[in-house]
């Protein structure tokens, strides 16, 4: 097999995170899509991140899950869901290092939130 058939073959197989349970996997697609991101890109930026910037991401995952399923709410109530729905997945976003025009990826690893790559 030749390089370039070796990379044509990588590019048609779906990444999927080594070590991880199905679990983990789902979750990490359902934070992708979310973000806007690929699944490779969402796992790579929680397998930068420090513990406490991972536990610190999945609690706000969790939080915008439960914001997501709240019960019906009046039009305004949807509204400021909506704006904390959005500010959150950008806090998501810049925690884990997919947003480095808010912090870059140096600013993280200063912070000891993410490790240096």
């Amino acid at each position: 097999m030749t390089t370039q058939s070796t990379l044509q073959a990588a590019e048609e197989i779906p990444f999927i995170p080594i070590a991880l349970e199905e679990e983990d996997i789902a979750a990490y697609a359902s934070m992708a899509e979310a973000l806007g991101c690929s699944l490779e890109t969402c796992a790579e930026g929680f397998m930068l991140a420090t513990p406490a910037a991972r536990d610190t991401a999945a609690q706000l995952w969790g939080c915008l899950v439960r914001l997501r399923e709240a019960r019906p709410l009046p039009p305004e109530a949807r509204a400021l869901r909506d704006v904390q729905i959005h500010e959150g997945v950008e806090a998501l976003r810049s925690l884990i290092g997919l947003n480095p025009d808010v912090m870059s990826t140096a600013t993280l690893a200063a912070a000891g939130l993410r490790y240096r790559a």
